[in-house]
């Protein structure tokens, strides 16, 4: 049998596990520990550290994440603080009295370095008519909302193409949606240039994920 011998800071803690009864409660750096074991200060692992019970989450509950930093810090994400960091954010943009149904480009100023706006819907409150360019008869109007990114931050376009209010003078009110993830807890892919060479059907050489 091989032998091992212990750093004398872990046959020290050891001890003092053993020489107290099941239930008491040892601070290491506290005088008043709030759990079986706690520890008051920065405590560094370089092996695994394996956590035996997981408990479910109930609606309830406000759930937190543990995240590592760049320096291997773990630091808690707390997702029901409304001022902290979270993993993704929803956001409402209610935009009144545009041109018509139009809008070119709205600033959010949500900076594209940081962060990825995605527009998960829009809906806008004015009874529309189609306009009379030429061969608009042939033509219906679908609703057109997205986010683009201009000089560095995430813009917003919205719009009935082919169509505008049926009373020009009254004021429209577009509600946009939109998912905003911060790019430092999601993966980016980047871009992906794929030439269908006049086909209107294709398939990737393989998936981004497998």
């Amino acid at each position: 049998m091989k032998s091992y011998n212990a750093p004398a800071t872990i046959i020290l803690l050891l001890s003092m596990i053993l020489c107290t009864s099941a239930s008491a409660q040892l601070g290491i750096n506290t005088l008043s520990p709030r759990t079986t074991l706690e520890v008051a200060g920065d405590m560094f692992i370089s092996e695994t550290l394996e956590i035996m019970n997981y408990n479910t989450l109930t609606d309830v509950d406000q759930q937190t994440f543990l995240v590592q930093d760049g320096d291997n810090s773990i630091k808690s994400l707390d997702v029901s603080n409304p001022t902290g960091v979270a993993l993704a954010y929803i956001q409402e943009y209610v935009i009144e009295d545009p041109d018509l149904d139009w809008i070119k480009n709205y600033d959010t100023g949500i900076d594209a370095t940081d962060y990825v706006v995605i527009v998960t819907s829009a809906s806008f409150n004015q009874e529309l008519d189609l306009t009379n360019n030429p061969g608009v008869d042939d033509n219906a109007s679908l609703p057109f909302s997205s986010a683009f990114v201009e000089s560095g931050t995430w813009r917003i376009v919205a719009d009935y193409p082919q169509a505008a209010n049926l009373d020009e003078s009254a004021m429209g009110i577009w509600t946009i949606s939109t998912l905003i993830f911060s790019r430092d807890v999601s993966k980016q892919f980047g871009t992906v240039d794929i030439p269908m060479s006049g086909a209107s059907s294709g398939a990737a050489s393989s998936p981004i994920i497998n």
